[in-house]
């Protein structure tokens, strides 16, 4: 790889990084939203990096530079020398970044993550499970009878750790995609996302009043927490009773 084509590469990486960003919300299948600008500001850096590097070497080879074998042998090397103007091969591995945006951009975690995960994301340390009147959802707030929309993230805490249980007989609405259980019923699933794609954890309830739809497609559901027996925390995986269920043909960001 010559310098022209490592200039080239750096403008392809940038490239990439502001088509999955300005052109597109493709970044969105990886990272959280805040990352976008850091990833504009990179991409803007690159591309220009790499104008700058050809730009340098056509301007230098117009001016009837040395050519790299003469200037080797100016330095001594001979025929065995090395070519420093060349980066090692392995540095078109860069250029895989760029085919997996322009050509096969990989789409965002869903089903294939979820089944493959043992178990969703789990009850909270006990020392956070004390702070269960601390919510920011709306639902104690909520008149008598109206329909709460929650995060599955909002719903499945609540369902963990609020011991005074008032999920129970609340009608709420939740936004998933849906997943295949081995036994009877599917999966309403959303991942959750700290940073990005590959520290994403998994929040899913369990729905067997209503038939699996198609795996992957995403769907709005109404209805009532399915209240478990005994202590909260013990329960392995929390049950959604569904009065409606609406699919979603223009699916939100993919994470929570």
């Amino acid at each position: 790889m010559n310098r022209i084509a490592q200039g080239l590469t750096l403008v392809l990486l940038g490239a990439a990084a502001l088509t999955a960003t300005v052109a597109t919300d493709l970044y969105l299948n990886w990272v959280k939203p805040g990352f976008g600008p850091f990833l504009v500001a990179a991409g803007i850096v690159m591309a220009l990096l790499g104008v700058l590097v050809v730009a340098a070497e056509l301007r230098g080879e117009s001016r009837g530079g040395p050519s790299a074998d003469a200037a080797h042998e100016a330095h001594g090397h001979g025929e065995e020398g090395h070519d420093h103007s060349r980066a090692p091969r392995v540095a078109w591995l860069l250029l895989l970044p760029v085919l997996a945006v322009f050509v096969v951009a990989p789409p965002a975690l869903g089903s294939y993550t979820v089944e493959s995960t043992a178990e969703s994301s789990g009850p909270p340390p006990r020392e956070n499970r004390e702070r269960s009147g601390a919510f920011d959802d709306g639902l104690e707030d909520a008149a008598p009878g109206e329909v709460v929309p929650l995060d599955l993230r909002q719903f499945v805490m609540r369902a963990w750790i609020d011991e005074e249980r008032h999920l129970a007989g609340r009608t709420v609405e939740l936004t998933g995609f849906a997943v295949p259980a081995e036994g009877e019923g599917w999966y309403l699933a959303r991942l959750q996302m700290a940073c990005c794609a590959a520290d994403a954890v998994v929040n899913k309830v369990l729905i067997t009043d209503r038939p699996a739809p198609e795996a992957d497609s995403w769907w709005t559901v109404r209805g009532t927490w399915v209240e478990p027996e005994g202590e909260l925390v013990e329960v392995s995986e929390h049950r959604f009773s569904v009065e409606e269920i609406e699919e979603v043909t223009d699916p939100p960001d993919p994470y929570e």
